[in-house]
């Protein structure tokens, strides 16, 4: 499924409500997914005369973590793109994993939205994602429930949490990118062999009709279990 600014705003205007001339804020990794998706709602928040701001997490797992961090807010301010970037504390980087990273920047992401008095975080979790997240869950014996994986809407300490590019593959989003010349990074870590979710994205990449059989099982789930 391509990826269109018209079927986007479409897609949440027509299921979901918001307050008059909101203030959203988007995750921004400054990866593919996050920076399609800053473009994109940027685009569309001007429609219903809100605003956005895009908010940058730097984890520190990294030692380029920093540097990517103020790559991607010079280029989204060059772009007149409002934008923050929030620092991780380096005592709270121990283990320096993906999960320690995940929640340093939820916790951040939570926080300044909570302070700022914002109702809305979008994330940029796509159909990749959720296959891996799927299969993750799949074969460490999750129920039905868990087995749904990620969903569109979720709500967090009052903040709903939006992730509108679910039903998009990876493939399409950096066509969209291309298309529209939006810079973004690449995370080295996203396919470090010592991580679960890497092996994974790997196993899913190199084998297409494990990847089509897998995406039917999460579908039947979908469907069959849509509580």
């Amino acid at each position: 499924m391509k990826i269109s600014q018209y079927d986007f705003n479409q897609s949440l205007n027509k299921n979901l409500l918001f307050e008059n001339k909101p203030k959203v804020a988007v995750a921004t990794s400054g990866g593919p997914d996050s920076m399609a998706l800053v473009f994109l709602v940027n685009k569309w928040i001007k429609t219903i005369k809100g605003s956005m701001v895009s908010l940058i997490v730097d984890h520190q797992v990294r030692s380029e973590s920093s540097y990517e961090a103020n790559t991607v807010h010079k280029y989204l301010l060059k772009n007149e793109i409002e934008c923050k970037i929030l620092k991780v504390n380096k005592n709270k980087v121990n283990k320096k994993n993906m999960n320690e990273a995940r929640n340093n920047r939820f916790n951040k992401l939570i926080t300044y939205c909570k302070n700022k008095g914002l109702l809305n975080l979008f994330l940029a979790h796509h159909l990749d994602d959720n296959l891996e997240t799927f299969l993750l869950r799949k074969i460490s014996g999750s129920n039905f429930e868990g087995l749904r994986s990620m969903q569109n809407i979720i709500y967090a300490k009052n903040l709903r949490i939006i992730r509108p590019l679910l039903n998009f593959e990876k493939k399409h989003i950096i066509e969209y990118n291309k298309k529209k010349n939006i810079f973004f990074v690449n995370d080295p870590s996203n396919y470090n062999p010592k991580y679960s979710r890497s092996i994974i994205r790997n196993f899913l990449s190199k084998n297409k009709s494990h990847k089509k059989q897998i995406k039917r099982d999460f579908e039947e789930i979908k469907y069959f279990f849509p509580f």
